[in-house]
């Protein structure tokens, strides 16, 4: 049997078997599903997660957003468990199927414990809480960031003007993206124009030293192009240093690009960037498992054809009329006679005439259109959605979700009209040589076609290389994570298994897997190692159902580690923008403070190193206010708060 986007093998979680990508003697790192144990267990739809510190006990906390669903709150219990207090805020419990998106923390009251900024979808304005005393107070209301106008995806915080009061940037995706000054009262002013800013349809963005200068440019990509546009934020307004429309520096462009992960990659003091790209963000997909298929078919004229001869049940979710609506089954069409099914779930038989022959050619009034339809020399049944009837006319809007099950074996499966974007796509890396952007992919090994959502990047193994972890998924299913371990040679490779983090496998609905949303990394129960958590529900259909959560303990080696709380004193508590380099060993490893963001979600922003066999470590920290910190010798096998200008603790 062969693996592809079409067919799933159960069962099969050999990721690096499966991409062809295996290699003897690769490093392999092990992780332990711990999702139960740890209290995280939910399913539901998704749209990303973020993990920050409620309550100032130095135990990570998560939100997921669960988008239409009750929202997730996991406050640590400090023993490797948590405990979802989200029914306990009072904004959560009584909005539970709110349109909620990204979301992110930051102390934005430079007080000591994070606030929580949750983006919704246009209509409604954002919810803002601030934390007071570990527990989170609504505080949307007059605070400048309620605005209804907002189709919010991720907010990104920087204190753009050095005032030590975090500022906030809103990706948008149905309109432009919005800065809110922080006024000196704790409210927000929108400076959007004033500012220069113009970034639209985006979801997220991210803050990364491009030109070399030692402070943190905003890069804003698209669904289109990543970098959308890249500014200067030195100066006000902001200097636009990058336009994908005429890209004649620093970097090529990537299209079609879905997330990202910024790290330094060959520990040569410099930011690199990893780019999921060449994909859609949500593909058109068949998948077969025995006899059963999904697909979610969106966008265009798309389809499948499959042999089977006995009989099979439709479940269609297609083109709902309005929010909670209901499929419209007289744009189903049967049969040469364009017969209607009584239901959205309906059983044909091959041997029934009303099946057979293929719909009449539709007029353009009709569109869009599902034709289904058997070919009784062929034995074959045909799905076909019509968007448009030539190419030259306009498409019109077609998303939908099919299940079916037969009676007889399926085998021939072929997906239709599907775009080259729907289909696996090769990743970019960019290694940033001396403020020039490469396209190193090949020569890092990693230009392996993929399908997947969301990456994050870190030192699993703690052997002072910063490491890639994918979560992958098709339209319509889930598909093995990827565990790239980077060699510290210039090259990366797949780990089997994705070290035990493979994730849940098979079909999105039949087998409850659902579709892999967001990854987001942490060390959650402070034992040095970077674990992973990856939230399942990004099919949005049918409604609600989404797929289940997974979290993946880190099991650790032998390597050595140390963690870096920073506490900014002359710069914004969360000190965005300090630079750390960490010497051990004879190698000197590189972290930003730059709020880990990436598509709708947020990794902890607790630095973190990888040692190897080093018992000690010479740190040098660069703080935004300008003030470099030389520490000499700190032990190992820690985690530190350091104060602006004063000793690690």
């Amino acid at each position: 049997m062969r693996f592809s986007y079409l067919t799933l093998i159960r069962g099969a979680r050999n990721t690096a078997l499966a991409l062809g990508l295996a290699a003897a003697g690769a490093h392999a790192q092990s992780f332990t599903d711990v999702t139960n144990a740890a209290g995280v267990a939910h399913s539901s739809e998704t749209y990303g997660a973020s993990w920050g510190e409620l309550n100032g006990d130095g135990f990570p906390d998560l939100f997921v957003s669960n988008h239409r669903t009750m929202k997730s709150l996991y406050r640590s219990n400090g023993n490797g468990t948590f405990t979802d207090i989200a029914g306990t805020i009072n904004n959560f419990a009584n909005r539970p199927n709110a349109d909620t998106h990204g979301a992110s923390w930051a102390d934005f009251d430079n007080n000591g414990t994070q606030d929580l900024l949750v983006s919704v979808g246009t209509g409604n304005p954002s919810e803002w809480f601030i934390d007071k005393s570990g527990k989170l107070v609504f505080a949307t209301l007059g605070s400048g960031l309620d605005l209804a106008s907002l189709g919010g995806r991720t907010p990104v915080w920087l204190d753009y003007d050095n005032d030590h009061r975090p500022d906030m940037l809103l990706a948008q995706y149905g309109g432009v993206a919005k800065l809110f000054h922080q006024n000196s009262n704790g409210t927000f002013t929108e400076v959007s124009a004033a500012a220069h800013l113009l970034c639209l349809r985006f979801h997220y963005a991210q803050l990364i030293d491009v030109n070399g200068d030692g402070r943190l440019d905003v890069l804003c990509p698209d669904e289109a192009t990543f970098p959308q546009k890249i500014y200067n934020t030195s100066t006000f307004p902001w200097k636009k240093i990058f336009d994908a429309a005429s890209p004649a520096a620093y970097m090529p462009v990537v299209k079609n690009a879905v997330d990202s992960a910024i790290a330094d990659f060959n520990n040569d003091g410099r930011m690199d960037m990893f780019v999921l790209g060449g994909v859609q963000n949500r593909p058109s997909s068949v998948a077969q498992e025995g006899n059963r298929i999904e697909a979610l078919l969106a966008g265009g004229s798309k389809g499948f054809k499959f042999i089977s001869a006995g009989t099979v049940t439709f479940t269609i979710d297609w083109n709902k009329a309005a929010e909670g609506g209901s499929t419209d089954i007289k744009k189903i069409w049967i049969g040469s006679k364009s017969t209607h099914p009584n239901s959205s779930t309906f059983t044909l038989d091959p041997t029934s005439p009303s099946t057979w022959g293929m719909p009449p050619t539709p007029a353009q009034s009709d569109l869009p259109i599902m034709q289904i339809w058997y070919d009784t020399t062929a034995q074959r049944w045909t799905l076909a959605i019509v968007t448009k009837l030539k190419s030259t006319d306009p498409g019109i809007f077609s998303q939908g979700y099919v299940q079916l099950v037969a009676t007889a074996p399926i085998t021939s499966l072929q997906a239709t009209g599907l775009w080259p974007t729907d289909l696996p796509g090769r990743p970019t890396l960019l290694m940033n040589r001396n403020g020039t952007f490469v396209d190193e992919t090949a020569a890092w090994k990693l230009d392996a076609p993929v399908l997947c959502a969301s990456v994050t990047a870190g030192d699993f193994d703690n052997d002072m290389y910063v490491d890639l972890y994918l979560a992958c998924r098709t339209g319509a299913s889930n598909t093995a994570n990827i565990l790239y371990h980077n060699n510290g040679n210039g090259t990366f490779t797949a780990v089997p298994d994705a070290g035990g983090a493979a994730g849940p496998i098979g079909l999105a609905m039949a087998d409850g897997v659902g579709t892999a949303d967001s990854v987001v990394s942490a060390d959650y129960n402070r034992d040095g190692f970077l674990d992973l958590f990856v939230a399942n529900g990004f099919n949005l259909q049918p409604r609600y159902i989404g797929g289940p959560n997974k979290l993946f303990r880190n099991d650790g080696n032998a390597n050595h580690w140390i963690e870096l709380d920073l506490v900014g004193v002359n710069s914004d508590r969360d000190a965005t923008g300090a630079r750390v380099y960490a010497t051990a060993n004879g190698v000197t490893q590189f972290r930003v403070q730059d709020g880990r963001y990436h598509r709708w979600s947020q990794d902890s922003t607790r630095i973190h190193f990888g040692l190897a066999g080093a018992n000690n470590v010479s740190l040098v920290i660069k703080w935004p206010s300008g003030l470099v910190q030389t520490i000499p010798s700190v032990a190992a096998n820690r985690i530190y708060t350091v104060t602006e200008g004063q000793a690690p603790k």
